[in-house]
């Protein structure tokens, strides 16, 4: 992750859309080629975004694996860290 945020703005539908599953990709627009029906704000990784025309699409499916693998990596450091002290308490 480049640790590079955007913020955009969106609509209901397209909050909804991927909030209820039939969409896994999000039009989001910059504040100054927002229309007036985009009126959530959001802030998003760049890494999971597609800028099309004026369009930004954000790829909900790449937040989740993202999440995903950081979870991981999360858990397989802090059991590291838990096998080190443990053996030293020993």
């Amino acid at each position: 992750m480049t640790g590079v945020n955007l913020k955009l703005a969106t609509t209901w539908s397209e909050l909804q859309a991927v909030k209820d599953g039939t969409s896994t990709m999000m039009i989001a627009y910059t504040k100054d080629t927002a229309p007036t029906a985009a009126s959530f704000d959001i802030s998003v990784p760049l890494d999971v975004c597609v800028v099309v025309g004026k369009e930004v699409r954000v790829n909900f499916s790449r937040i989740k694996e993202t999440a995903s693998e950081l979870g991981e990596l999360m858990a397989n450091t802090f059991g590291a860290e838990l096998d080190r002290v443990f053996k030293e308490m020993e």
